[in-house]
């Protein structure tokens, strides 16, 4: 069965095991707040009980437009200012990568189906590229990648020869990564911003902590700094 993540808040925890263990398989059962230190690649089902969006709203407006298909799952009855409530929410954070569905059967196909798309849009023999391209996104030798994800430069460079299947766990830093950055610097600024010392981490460059394996620390930093907190 394909791959997806369900998240819920604790007061849903059980019923949202119940849910996926039932209706999904193989699912992968996560807390927001486990998402928001690692977000995944694969879709989201959103397992909702209760009308208590501000967990909602602050996980959408973090996952930005880029990041990986919700469906959202409400599983209760829910009266019809609630329902409308929820899908304005939606609207106003996310609406372009976001559904929200009130039927077990419904919710299961729906995000079952965004895991097939994706699956499709990301199958091996795009991969070997997909590596490349990333590898040249930040400016990286085949050597420095394979140092910054903690691989050998034999796989590195059979991934880029014949590449593999689905997206792999210690490209999704960096993938996550290349988003942040578009998102935030200009395209053309980003070999720049790379490449020089940065008061944010301590006067280091950026592309040296790349190198490092320490692409989550940067991850980090920009998410911070993007809730609001200081520098």
């Amino acid at each position: 069965m394909e791959s997806v993540v369900v998240c819920a808040d604790p007061g849903s925890w059980q019923q949202a095991g119940r849910f996926a263990a039932r209706s999904l398989g193989n699912a992968e059962l996560k807390t927001f707040d486990e998402l928001r230190r690692q977000t995944p690649m694969q879709p989201i089902l959103v397992y909702l009980t209760h009308p208590d969006y501000d967990h909602l709203r602050s996980f959408l407006q973090f996952l930005k437009p880029a990041s990986p298909d919700v469906v959202i799952y409400y599983a209760n009855r829910l009266a019809l200012r609630d329902a409308a409530q929820l899908g304005k929410l939606v609207g106003e954070t996310r609406p372009s990568h976001t559904s929200v569905v009130f039927e077990a059967k419904t919710a299961a196909l729906s995000v079952l189906e965004h895991s097939r798309s994706s699956g499709r849009k990301n199958g091996t023999g795009a991969s070997g590229t997909r590596t490349r391209q990333l590898r040249e996104h930040f400016g990286l030798t085949q050597t420095e990648l394979a140092h910054a994800i903690g691989i050998s430069l034999r796989t590195v460079q059979n991934w880029e020869r014949i590449g593999v299947a689905g997206r792999l766990r210690q490209l999704r830093d960096l993938e996550e990564l290349r988003t942040i950055l578009k998102e935030s610097i200009k395209g053309s600024d980003i070999p720049a911003w790379l490449r020089a010392g940065s008061d944010a981490f301590a006067g280091e460059r950026p592309i040296d902590l790349l190198k490092e394996g320490r692409a989550r620390d940067i991850i980090v930093e920009f998410r911070r700094l993007q809730s609001g907190e200081p520098a």
